[in-house]
């Protein structure tokens, strides 16, 4: 990477002839007026303006057409700006005002009485003191005659005065920025390194700029593929771009690695045909998710790319499974979701999968796809009581124990109505439920214990507040039975006293896990093994409450949160700052930057890395949902838990 002190109006002159131009990747000028009047300012006060980030490279890259009239075609390979396009095109713009694309110029006056730099009204436009900004960066300005023709005499106290202050915004044209040049034939690389620089608010992903670059070689692209997202947006079932990039590059044939479909390889011809495969594939999956899954919407996906498989598989297919099809793609969908499959190396995963879907058939093709979803444990490895244990809300167990309800055609307690993820009344909207109220297991349990999923019930905002803080002893009493067994409430009467509590979780996690059990078409659990791992425990109890401001099922704004390697996080301790990525599907931590470099289970495992690294002689244990910062809105990682 090189770095030199450059003229800055020799990079506007770059800029102007070609010899720098926009990569596609870039999004377009979006800087008002206020914005450039400060820009000359700053330098016309020596303030700094950051540096301009060059991209050297030898590869074919698709570039968007300036927001200036750039006249000629270099006879090299172009440099391609990555970081400066705002300021570099300002300057454009004032020091060369008919290079504006759109023709409309931009009237940026100075005030030498007050060395302020206007945008003026059209009653300033009258006043010959205001210079027009374009004027004065020529490079043979005669500042004499400037002053001259605008009625100030020689002869007048201000002369010199003044004429040093239009000779000081003239000195603009040699102020120095510091240039950097990166040299490098990696599109990813520079994708990463400009989705970087280009935070601007909400950190830009890799799937953005692959968007962007796509419009610029498709006229149409970007309003179709927002239409589309709109459409997914309005069903209830969104995808993040990511995903359906991912899709779309799979189909296209470069792969899983969305950034590929940037080449140069890819025309407007390639671009669409592979974009209607991929929104007729996906309208197939979501039809296949709702209608064969019980699945009713994207947030309960544990991921989005769960979407991709099924979509793959009906394109392939035509739209027509063969026959037990169906049914083997759902118990995939479901350990997938179980598993956690897509919480790493996404991009292998779907490539592989997708060679099998195109080289195997029949159960072959099942057998190997759910082996895979499946990861360290045995493909037929029944799910044990155990394997609930210190297992939350947060868990995937619990998104497919709601589809299980679902899909059960479970009944509310008090109304004996079918509950809907998304009722018309607001009173029946899912909530969660302590089946033991916190209020009365708090004081005599573990967190682990009344916090866990075994202790958890999907009812409606009406039923919640009717049930309160009663008793399971007291409030059941007023339940038919049946009503309990759909949500596979122990029928023991015995259980439902405060001191049997312990007992009802134990015969609680044994009705569930063979719910789940038989949503993964798994042997039923013998009592004899269990791959037991442990799920970190919520520290916000308001997460599950018993009031009717309890949150639903899932949180929408988590999908808005996720870039393709995660929820981007950091956290800042003893003046050292650590940034990393969660990935709420998996709750894995992984921390790119700064101290505590590497993956981990849990926010808290990671908080504890970080401390560890820079303060090894203290108790690394933190909580690390209060540790780590989401990074895009600056609230703690437990605000979307």
């Amino acid at each position: 990477m090189g770095l030199a002190n450059e003229k800055i109006i020799s990079q506007v002159e770059d800029l102007l002839t070609g010899r720098v131009v926009i990569p596609s990747i870039q999004r377009d000028f979006v800087w008002l007026r206020p914005d450039v009047r400060d820009l000359f300012d700053s330098l016309y006060r020596g303030y700094p303006v950051g540096a301009l980030l060059l991209w050297k490279t030898n590869l074919t890259v698709p570039f968007k057409t300036a927001a200036v009239v750039q006249t000629a075609k270099s006879q090299h390979q172009p440099l391609y700006l990555l970081d400066g396009q705002q300021r570099l095109t300002s300057l454009a713009w004032v020091y060369r005002p008919e290079s504006k694309a759109d023709g409309r110029l931009i009237d940026l006056r100075f005030d030498v009485r007050t060395e302020e730099f206007v945008n003026p009204s059209a009653v300033q436009r009258k006043d010959p003191l205001l210079f027009p900004v374009s004027l004065l960066l020529q490079e043979n300005a005669q500042f004499y005659q400037v002053l001259r023709d605008a009625g100030v005499s020689y002869e007048s106290p201000d002369f010199d005065n003044w004429t040093r202050r239009l000779q000081k915004v003239n000195s603009i044209r040699h102020h120095q920025i510091a240039v950097i040049t990166h040299e490098s034939d990696d599109y990813e690389e520079v994708a990463e390194l400009f989705a970087r620089l280009n935070k601007g608010g909400r950190r830009l992903s890799k799937g953005d700029l692959v968007y962007s670059a796509i419009a610029a070689r498709w006229s149409d692209g970007l309003d179709t593929m927002d239409a589309f997202h709109q459409e997914l947006q309005d069903s209830d079932f969104a995808l993040n771009r990511e995903a359906v990039l991912r899709l779309m590059s799979l189909l296209a044939g470069t792969g899983a690695h969305h950034i590929k479909l940037i080449g140069a390889e890819i025309d407007e011809a390639a671009l669409k045909e592979a974009w209607q495969a991929t929104e007729a594939a996906l309208r197939l999956a979501i039809d296949f998710l709702r209608a064969d899954c019980s699945i009713p919407r994207s947030e309960i996906l544990s991921s989005p790319n769960l979407a991709i498989v099924p979509a793959l598989l009906l394109h392939e297919r035509g739209g027509n499974l063969r026959p037990g099809e169906a049914e083997s793609l759902r118990r995939w969908v479901y350990t997938a979701m179980a598993f956690s499959h897509y919480s790493l190396q996404v991009e292998g995963k779907l490539e592989a999968e997708y060679r099998l879907i195109r080289a195997r058939g029949g159960d072959d093709l099942f057998v190997e796809l759910i082996r895979r979803a499946s990861g360290p444990r045995s493909a037929d490895s029944s799910l044990h009581p155990r394997d609930l244990e210190q297992k939350y809300s947060t868990h995937p167990f619990f998104r497919l124990l709601y589809i299980a309800a679902l899909r059960g055609g479970a009944r509310d307690w008090a109304t004996n109505i079918t509950i809907s993820d998304q009722p018309m009344n607001t009173g029946a909207k899912i909530e969660f439920h302590h089946v033991f109220p916190r209020a009365r297991v708090q004081p005599v349990y573990a967190k682990e214990e009344w916090n866990s999923l075994a202790n958890l019930a999907f009812v409606t905002g009406r039923t919640n507040k009717m049930i309160s803080s009663r008793l399971p002893a007291a409030y059941m009493q007023d339940i038919a039975g049946e009503r309990l067994t759909e949500q596979w409430i122990p029928d023991d009467p015995e259980l439902r006293s405060l001191d049997r509590f312990p007992d009802f979780l134990a015969k609680r996690r044994a009705l569930l896990v063979d719910v789940l059990n038989r949503m993964l078409e798994l042997p039923a659990h013998t009592g004899l093994t269990a791959h037991q791992d442990t799920d970190e425990l919520p520290d916000d109890e308001a997460v599950i409450a018993e009031d009717g401001a309890t949150p639903t099922l899932l949180r929408p704004q988590i999908q808005e949160l996720r870039t393709e390697q995660g929820v981007e996080i950091h956290a800042v301790y003893e003046g050292q700052t650590a940034r990393a990525f969660y990935d709420p599907s998996s709750r894995v931590v992984t921390v790119h930057s700064g101290p505590g470099r590497g993956a981990y289970e849990s926010p808290s495992g990671a908080a504890a890395a970080v401390v560890r690294a820079v303060n090894p002689d203290v108790k690394p244990n933190r909580n690390g949902w209060g540790f780590w910062t989401i990074t895009t809105t600056g609230n703690l990682l437990q605000s979307i838990r």
